[in-house]
């Protein structure tokens, strides 16, 4: 008569691994990867009323594309051993490509942003007076295409990891994507209301089109969430069903999915409205906030459950570098840069006396 074994499985508690600033990295890279390809309605496709949302999209890439390496060198512990991604490059991970896309989209987001706002830029910066305005739109579509793989790299990285199901879904890769393209058109708006005069009609122009790209992207990210669900409701092994099965009796991720539900459904019903300057800012800080929880609950909540076993890990937010003081830097490092590309562009969306009409037309 054999006598059946028993297995007993421990959990052993440890401090998380992505800390805050992971989130802040996410968040700010999805927005400069949003804004990029959104400024490619007027450097590529040519829509003349796409001029001054495509300049705010550009000064957001930029502010964005400043901060989002930062956030990533501090979350790295050690941020001197980033040179071991080029040292020791492994093709099979998503983090050693990414150490090649993301300075390459930073490098040539700033040459192309250069390129566009040119004409606004103090003589100094303008490198002499030739006519580079063929370059845009070569500079514009290699720019687009590096996005697309940072895109691509930020969300594989995390859907790869097998042992948290609610990581590994593709569906992870669309949610960090369609959020981010709208958080980048919240951003705008909040850049375009603080810019020029009040009453401006360039600017309501402006706002009706980055709250329609920002309407648009929160609806699907709405529906990846709902294929998430069907796909978790269907049951089965497959990692939505698991992570669901985990998520779905908890009031605190019952309280997280209803905040996403609000915040998206709100910057998708209303998006339209944003001509009206100070609402469409208002639905901004609104989008921005459902982009950060996203992020916030994939990675630090995420890491609150267990691999094995039941229940969820405490976590109580830090007040140092680490936790709270590091989110209030990073937000100020953006809000820092982003006054010193007004600043230094003297560019607002009224200034018709100086039009950005240099593409050549084909």
């Amino acid at each position: 008569m054999s006598v059946p074994n028993i297995i007993e499985t421990v959990n052993i508690t440890h401090e998380i691994s992505w800390l805050p600033w992971a989130v802040s990295y996410f968040f700010f890279v999805a927005i400069a990867v949003g804004a990029a390809l959104t400024s490619l309605m007027w450097t590529v496709l040519r829509r003349p009323d796409w001029e001054n949302a495509a300049r705010i999209d550009i000064l957001v890439m930029w502010s964005a594309a400043v901060v989002a390496p930062v956030a990533l060198l501090a979350d790295l512990h050690q941020p001197a051993r980033f040179w071991h991604f080029y040292a020791n490059f492994t093709p099979w991970s998503w983090m050693s490509w990414g150490a090649y896309f993301l300075p390459a989209f930073a490098a040539v987001s700033i040459v192309y942003g250069w390129l566009v706002m040119r004409p606004v830029l103090p003589r100094w910066l303008r490198l002499g007076s030739g006519d580079y305005s063929g370059l845009i739109k070569p500079m514009a579509l290699l720019t687009g295409l590096l996005a697309l793989l940072v895109a691509l790299y930020t969300g594989s990285e995390v859907m790869i990891v097998k042992s948290r199901p609610l990581w590994h879904s593709y569906t992870l890769i669309a949610f960090f994507f369609f959020s981010g393209v709208s958080a980048s058109a919240a951003m705008g708006l909040l850049v375009n209301a603080f810019l020029a005069e009040n009453g401006s009609e360039t600017r309501r122009a402006t706002g009706a089109h980055l709250g329609r790209v920002m309407a648009l992207f929160s609806l699907l990210t709405l529906l990846t969430g709902g294929v998430w669900l069907m796909m978790g409701m269907g049951g089965g092994t497959n990692p939505e069903a698991r992570a669901l099965a985990v998520v779905s009796a908890s009031p605190h991720w019952q309280l997280l999915g209803g905040e996403l539900l609000a915040a998206f459904g709100i910057s998708a019903i209303f998006g339209i409205y944003a001509r009206n300057l100070w609402f469409g800012a208002l639905l901004g800080l609104v989008t921005l906030g459902g982009a950060w929880l996203l992020r916030w609950a994939v990675f630090i909540d995420g890491q609150l459950i267990p691999k094995t076993g039941a229940g969820f890990y405490d976590y109580a937010l830090p007040q140092g570098p680490d936790g709270l003081l590091g989110i209030i830097g990073i937000f100020g490092l953006w809000l820092v840069v982003i006054i010193i590309e007004s600043v230094v562009m003297r560019w607002t969306p009224d200034a018709a006396a100086a039009p950005l009409s240099e593409i050549p037309a084909e």
